[in-house]
């Protein structure tokens, strides 16, 4: 026959069998599907209800569904997929898929609606392969497909009911008499492997003949392979210089002597598993913390348990040198990203060695960072900035930054403690030799706080004078260390001298340093050996050093540095204030600013801090100037000796050194260097979240972002920090110099009009930008100054920034700030860009004396923002530690309001504030759009206090919001026990339920709030009373106390969004045995079921919460009742894999062998979970081995089919085993003629088809 185009291909094949798929097994899950949200009993009375809610439908879709004449008669049957995605979708209430209706699910979720949007996308695409299918397309849509259907069966609880008819129609054929024609074919092959066969038995034979004279060729190959073993493990290590080696090898060996005393801390095994899983591991910590002993103490574990080659690194281009992809090694590298501050350069070969760096890994190798915690915090902030501006670093958050790749020694996981303490110090002593009576050992108890705990013991069990000081040594270190510091500078003045010079060399000295010869070293070194009165060779300097080694100073790949931060900042402290000139010359910037006071430090050294001489003002004064022009702005003007007088007028003095035209570009020109400003603003921003302050928007006023690109002036840093004397002197010379302020501001720009003469524009944007950043600080000077020269407009401006000076000024509380702008005409009811009022910043920040002031002003109580939530609101909030989260939680206002300063109750007073504006004609019953009132608020975030002032006030207790939800049913929800009391006796309604009738009961319970729960049951609360699925409180306490409660929920159809709150169904913070018990006490029906029949027994077997099943059947429940498909108790705990709950239902007598519609029972539901615990108790409890479900399916055929497909592989060989032991048949067929062992050679299982041949 001649070749055409029409001919059948396997493409074509393909194509037909995926269709055969969707219209056959797919189609009718989803009628099934549909009859389980609707019964067909109830479909004529569901359609005419939510008719209006169907799109637009064809014309034979609405004939059938909706005739004009008559009714609907039909049985689902007559349904394409077409129309039921339409009814699955609009009329059952199926919750919406991550990516919504219509659209493509994500991959990772397994919702009931995904699924279905999978089939449809399934069947849409078929329709464009007009040509046929290609094998890859095939695949990938048949296991979408395949993979959507198992899900769906799962949700319908029927067992493989339609997965199988999958299976059966990718391998039925399609051509039956083809088929047959190569079946006759393949029987005369299988008679001629008979005939191999035996041929190949007889060669066996003569080959076990010849097995003896091979047996000593094998003896000489083992041996030759040993030696080229030997040879490869040579080889291996080729890729390391023979000295590097060796130099390895002695630093090993002195980590090894150091890393006995360590301590594995109680949370050591997690961190192991953590190294383990990943390649890449960076350890953080503050100074003597203990980074450094716990990565070497991890590669030793490594080392011993995994056989790692352990390969110290001085940076981070040592990695890919002495890396090799085939070899098991783990790299230690110290201090990734920079020692004390963050090295730019560090992260950048981060950047440029990655890939190589990952090349070197592959999948056997390993690293291991530390980091200064300080130091990686304002890499990460640095990264951000980096990867918003220059891509160059986007890839670096999958390296050593990544949150997944950390291990923070101080974070609530792994803090020391009092088991750890104590083993730690008593681990060093055992290593000094020492044996400490009890009064001379510290009070561990009372160290829980204290800075580098590991370092301290280190130290204290190497000097008895440190011992005998006991807890004080612990409690103050500094102090030891400085005493330390003043012996060695009189007895022993060249080591000072050298770690001093270590010092200014940041930390890190070696030979090399002496060998350059470099200008600056020299001059330092001089200078350092003249104040200390010595003289010394290098040699002398290398020896002092090398003499200090595990006391002050330690060995590093660089040469020497000090052994802890702690006594670099004590040398510092103890040096530097004797010579405080060589500090200011020497030191960086930060240092100056953060480590010099004009205050007396005669108390002690608790901060050390440097108390800068008088005789040095000017020094200093010129070192603040010289880190100015270096741009140094934050270091500068953050630094508040600046604001004292004498040194302000001192820094002065330094710049009336420069010309005007120096000064002016200086501080009233923009700065186009701007790199180093920008890391330094989001330091400050970082630290501002740390601390609870305002720096988020104060920064970015300063950077001018807010006009879309930088306006960085010196004279912002000015007026942002307070600096008036300075302010003024600038604003005299400009003056003097007979030049408009305005002008040299860039607040009146030259422009051309039409006749071509110069007219000014005033700029009140830039007015406002810096009248704003003067209300950040609480200097009223600054704010008069500034409006003496600037437009009075300004003050009530907003159009280029978040917020008006006023509202900046009640954010921050500096009433004098606010008192003076409302005399200058501020407005106290404008609304600002955050649609925010004066008066709700106040309330919302808790400034009280601002609230009162504005109040009495005339600011509207009343106004509300966006969301309509008012200042009462607000206030009503304050006091909740997880605020963020709430109000995400509860779709309240803005990110504006998400700062948790504001409602800390703790720092300010929200009662007050509350009972201001309520004097002030604050309306307790004014809701916000989703009608949530004062009340609510507080209510929901447990304020009793204001709760009890709102309801004095007249607040209305059973108000409902949008929801229906009162303030009883958020404090309910909330678990507040003390507001759910003032509640009741405000008059609050037990038993008033929301939109879908779920009370304050059922919220309650829910979230497992005994407490709670016995108060509204004494009030009147109906036990029994349900929602509108049917659900009852009893049944929502059953449910609770699993991981994956949402998914559940979803299961059941629950749809109130507000409770997947956070630990809302976590056990460890709720006490649902105790809520079950209440309500079985007060008259819970424990067999009343929900609108799928699902009890309280059946929820609780689900979840598997056996505490709550053994409270529900002493309270009657029915062991063996099954819901609207028949799934009981025990085959839900059986199916999940709960073998408590399996075992107590069997010993109250549930029934082993009651199945489901199907007639899948619990033995087949474990046997298909590979749960070999349940298995084992259901055969013990009297389960039938050989029961069939309606498909002729024993728990043996649905165990070797599931183990046949792969899905699981643990335990199923055990369950095989057990069954056929307890009598299971291994010949009984199914409906389709299927035994066990025909399933298993049919997909080529060699190992279960063993174990059932075994058994013929």
């Amino acid at each position: 026959m001649a070749s055409t185009s029409y001919a059948a291909t396997e493409e074509m094949t393909n194509l037909n069998r995926v269709s055969r798929l969707l219209m056959g097994p797919c189609t009718d899950q989803l009628r099934d599907l549909l009859r389980f949200y609707i019964p067909l009993a109830s479909f004529l009375t569901v359609i005419q209800r939510e008719k209006s809610r169907l799109p637009c439908l064809t014309g034979p879709q609405r004939n059938l569904i909706l005739p004009s004449c008559g009714v609907y008669s039909g049985n689902y049957n007559d349904m394409d997929i077409s129309l039921l995605y339409i009814l699955l979708r609009n009329v059952c209430g199926i919750q919406a898929h991550k990516k919504g209706w219509g659209n493509i699910p994500d991959s990772l979720d397994r919702s009931v609606s995904a699924n279905v949007e999978r089939i449809r996308l399934a069947r849409n695409e078929c329709s464009h392969f007009a040509g046929g299918m290609c094998n890859c397309e095939f695949n990938r849509i048949w296991s979408d497909i395949k993979a959507a259907v198992v899900d769906l069966d799962k949700y319908l609880m029927i067992g493989n009911k339609f997965q199988e008819q999958v299976d059966f129609v990718r391998n039925d054929t399609m051509d039956p008499a083809r088929d047959k024609h190569f079946s006759d074919q393949l029987l005369e092959q299988t008679k001629e492997m008979e005939n191999i066969k035996k041929e190949v038995d007889s060669l066996k034979r003569q080959a076990e003949k010849e097995d003896q004279q091979h047996k000593q060729k094998m003896q000489k190959l083992e041996s030759s392979q040993h030696g080229i073993s030997q040879m490869v493990l040579d080889l291996k290590n080729d890729y390391i210089p023979p000295n590097v080696k060796e130099q390895h090898k002695m630093l090993l060996e002195n980590w090894r002597e150091e890393d006995s005393p360590f301590h594995e801390i109680h949370s050591f095994p997690d961190i192991l598993v953590k190294i383990q899983s990943q390649s890449i591991t960076t350890i953080i910590g503050s100074p003597g913390s203990g980074k450094t002993t716990t990565a070497r103490h991890l590669a030793f574990r490594l080392q011993t348990d995994c056989e790692f080659e352990i390969v110290p690194v001085n940076d981070i281009t040592q990695i890919p040198q002495y890396g090799h992809p085939k070899s098991k090694q783990i790299f230690i590298l110290d201090d990734v990203i920079g020692v004390f501050g963050f090295d730019r350069k560090n992260l950048s070969d981060l950047d440029k060695y990655s890939e190589s760096i990952f090349n070197v890994l592959s999948e056997h190798s390993k690293i291991l960072f530390t980091c200064r915690k300080a130091v990686y915090n304002e890499a990460k902030i640095l990264f951000t900035f980096k990867k918003q501006n220059y891509n160059k670093f986007a890839d670096l958050k999958s390296f050593a930054l990544a949150e997944e790749f950390i291990v923070d020694l101080e974070d609530i996981n792994n803090q020391l403690n009092y088991q750890d303490r104590s083993q730690m110090l008593k681990n060093h002593c055992i290593q000094k030799g020492l044996s400490l009576s009890p009064e001379e050992l510290p009070n561990v108890f009372l160290t829980g706080g204290l800075m580098m705990y590991p370092l301290l013991c280190k130290l204290f069990c190497s000097e008895s004078k440190y011992r005998a000081l006991g807890k004080e040594f612990f409690e103050t270190p500094y102090t030891c260390i400085l005493d330390e510091m003043e012996d060695l500078k009189g007895y022993k003045p060249i080591q000072y001298a050298s770690l001093v010079l270590c010092m200014f060399c940041q930390n890190k000295i070696s030979e090399g340093n002496f060998r350059k010869q470099d200008s600056r070293f020299m001059k330092i070194k001089k200078i350092v050996f003249e104040n200390c009165r010595v003289s010394g060779s290098d040699r002398e300097i290398i020896d002092a050093l090398n003499s200090m080694i595990n006391t002050f100073t330690t060995h590093t790949n660089e040469g020497f540095s000090m052994i802890h931060d702690a006594v670099y900042e004590v040398l510092a402290f103890h040096y530097g204030n004797k010579h405080q000139e060589d500090m200011l010359q020497y030191m960086s910037s930060s240092f100056v600013a953060k480590k010099f006071n004009l205050h007396d430090n005669s108390d002690g050294p608790k901060n050390l801090r440097i108390s800068l001489n008088k005789e040095h003002y000017p020094a200093f004064a010129e070192r603040l100037v010289r880190d100015l022009k270096s741009l140094e702005l934050h270091d500068v003007f953050m630094n508040e000796a600046l604001k004292e007088h004498c040194i302000c007028n001192a820094f002065i003095d330094e710049l009336k050194k420069l010309s005007y035209c120096e000064i002016k570009r200086l501080f009233f020109i923009k700065q186009e260097d701007t790199s180093k400003i920008f890391i330094r603003k989001n330091e400050e921003i970082k630290k501002g979240w740390e601390e609870n302050t305002y720096e988020y928007e104060r920064q970015n006023l300063l950077m001018g972002e807010i006009f879309g690109k930088p306006n960085i002036r010196v004279i912002s840093w000015i007026i942002a920090y307070g600096h008036c004397q300075l302010l003024q002197f600038l604003f005299d010379l400009v003056t003097e110099h007979k030049e408009s302020i305005r002008c040299v501001m860039d607040l009146e720009v030259p422009g051309e009009s039409g006749n071509s003469y110069i007219i000014y524009i005033n700029s009140i944007k830039e007015q406002t930008r810096l009248l704003t950043l003067s209300c950040y600080n609480d200097n009223v000077e600054v704010v008069k100054l500034l409006l003496k020269h600037f437009d009075v407009n300004c003050i009530n401006n907003d159009s280029a920034f978040s917020d008006t000076p006023l509202a900046t000024a009640c954010l921050v509380g500096h009433k004098s700030i606010v008192d003076f702008l409302i005399r200058c005409g501020a407005k106290c009811n404008i609304i600002g860009g955050q649609f925010e009022s004066p008066l709700y910043i106040a309330s919302r920040a808790g400034n009280e004396d601002v609230v009162d002031l504005l109040i009495k002003v005339g600011a509207d109580c009343n106004e509300g923002d966006d969301e309509g939530s008012t200042p009462l609101h607000t206030a009503s909030l304050a006091g909740h530690r997880d605020i963020e989260e709430l109000l995400n939680e509860m779709k309240w206002s803005g990110s504006y309001c998400l700062r948790s300063i504001q409602f800390d109750a703790s720092l300010h007073d929200y009662v007050k504030i509350a009972d201001l504006l309520i004097k002030g004609g604050a309306d307790c019953n004014q809701g916000d759009k989703q009608g949530r009132t004062p009340l609510y608020a507080a209510s929901r975030v447990g304020n009793a206090d204001v709760a009890d002032l709102l309801i004095k006030a007249g607040a209305d207790c059973n108000h409902s919001d949008k929801e229906g939800s009162t303030p009883l049913y958020a404090a309910s929800l909330a678990g507040k026990a003390n507001v759910v009391d003032l509640l009741i006796k405000g008059g609050a309604d037990c038993n008033q339920g929301d939109k879908i009738d779920s009370t304050p009961l059922h919220a309650a319970s829910l979230v497992g709030k005994a407490d709670v729960v016995d108060l509204l049951i004494k009030s009147g609360a109906v036990c029994n009373q349900c929602d509108q699925n049917g659900s009852t409180p009893l049944l929502a306490a059953s449910l609770a106390g699993q991981d994956n409660i949402d998914e559940l929920l979803y299961e059941i159809e629950w749809n109130r969004s507000e409770f997947s709150g956070k630990n809302q169904f976590d056990a460890s913070f709720a006490d649902y045995a105790k809520v079950a018990d209440l309500l079985i006490k007060g008259g819970a029906d424990c067999n009343q079921g929900d609108k799928q029949a699902r009890t309280p027994l059946n929820a609780a077997s689900m979840v598997g919460n056996a505490d709550v099943v053994d409270l529900l059947i002493k309270g009657g429940a029915n062991c063996n009742e099954g819901d609207q498909t028949d799934i009981t108790p025990l085959y839900a705990a059986s199916m999940k894999g709960y073998a408590d709950v399996v075992d107590l239902l069997i010993r109250y007598n549930a029934d082993c062998n009651q199945g489901d519609k199907e007639g899948t029972t619990p033995l087949h539901a474990a046997s298909q979970e590979d749960h070999a615990d349940v298995v084992d108790l259901l055969i013990k409890g009297g389960a039938d081995c050989n029961q069939s479900d309606k498909e002729g399916r024993t728990p043996l055929h649905v165990a070797a089919k599931s183990y046949t497909y792969g899905l699981f592989t643990s335990q199923f060989m055990s369950i095989v085993r057990t069954l056929i032991d307890s009598g299971a048949d291994i010949n009984k067929r199914d409906l389709n003629g299927e035994t066990p062992l025909s399933v298993a050679q049919k997909h080529n299982r060699t190992d279960l088809a063993d174990i059932l041949l075994e058994q013929r």
